[in-house]
């Protein structure tokens, strides 16, 4: 039966190629392709506001307070977007009652979107709450009233709470053990078709077919610990280093790694070529629940290395491609 749904995230796509949010809109893919009538409400410019393969995007101010390297950086580098983030905040409520009613609504982060966006709606509407990370992490810093008030009020919506995890599920409910119902484990889709085989992707990217290829894909933030990984590598000489990803540490990270690779920013199309034209996906990021990155790896049949994060260790377990280094 076809719904009316809205999806409400801090991260989505703004053109095609773009990775941000790209998890967020392979569900909205899959929701549209079940024949359910889509609206998307993310930060963005206005003027962009459109209709794509039968979905509607609602792109609503937000002063820069979300978009690349994530959102927690962004407002750290400037604590004045927070006025930015709270205009958002404003906007989607609004916008989210202006085109009700809706069937059901998604909120992908559960900071700001599972709270305070998605409860301004109607009750009639069915609450889906997706934590995803870092999102999950920093409601589990709040204070415990605000979180138990928070967690009650999502209770009384009888909200559905959806994890990507099984560590960020655990956290969720030590935190909130009054959630503990409610709580469920589902890692994101992911889209990884039309990538090209290693071979191809070397061929593109102008590569070696010899030259082993060590890569880190990774926003450039402290949390990623590239630098750790980039240390690792350096003692592998017959190794080519490459980073693909932005944020406030490339600098001094292209400094300090003078023989490694930095791509900057891609396209995740760009992205996803450099993953299949590698040997191995390197992680050291220690604050993860169910990576993409890694996810997109494995996906795509390539080696990864990374520390015991999130769930990996248990991934471990049954796939002989991910080694953990503890």
């Amino acid at each position: 039966m076809s719904e009316r749904i809205a999806v409400v995230t801090t991260s989505y796509p703004a053109q095609p190629g773009d990775a941000a949010g790209h998890f967020v809109r392979s569900e909205v893919k899959r929701l549209l392709s079940a024949g359910h009538e889509v609206h998307v409400f993310a930060p963005g410019s206005p003027a962009r506001s459109r209709t794509s393969e039968g979905g509607t995007l609602h792109w609503l101010a937000d002063r820069g307070a979300f978009g690349w390297p994530g959102a927690l950086a962004r407002l750290k580098e400037r604590p004045t977007r927070w006025l930015g983030a709270g205009e958002f905040c404003f906007r989607a409520a609004k916008a989210l009652r202006r085109y009700a009613p809706f069937t059901r609504v998604q909120a992908h982060f559960l900071l700001p979107c599972a709270w305070p966006i998605a409860l301004s709606i109607e009750p009639k509407a069915e609450l889906e709450l997706i934590g995803h990370g870092s999102d999950v992490r920093l409601f589990c810093r709040l204070p415990s009233p605000l979180r138990t008030h928070i967690a009650r009020a999502w209770i009384s919506r009888r909200a559905a709470v959806r994890v990507t995890s099984a560590e960020l599920a655990q956290a969720l409910r030590a935190a909130s053990p009054e959630l503990l119902p409610s709580v469920r484990v589902a890692a994101s889709p992911l889209d990884v078709d039309d990538v090209p085989t290693r071979s191809l992707a070397r061929k593109a990217l102008g590569l070696a077919e010899t030259k082993p290829l060590a890569l880190i894909v990774a926003r450039l933030i402290p949390e990623k610990r590239v630098a750790l990984a980039l240390q690792a590598l350096t003692l592998l000489d017959e190794l080519s280093q490459v980073v693909v990803g932005d944020g406030p540490e490339l600098a001094s990270l292209r400094t300090r790694f003078p023989n490694a690779h930095f791509t900057g920013y891609l396209p995740r199309s760009e992205a996803l070529r450099w993953i299949a034209a590698a040997d191995v996906l390197v992680s050291a990021s220690a604050q993860e629940g169910a990576p993409s990155v890694v996810r997109e790896a494995r996906a795509l049949g390539v080696p990864v290395v990374a520390v015991a994060a999130g769930d990996l260790a248990s991934w471990a377990e049954r796939d002989p491609g991910l080694l953990i280094v503890r």
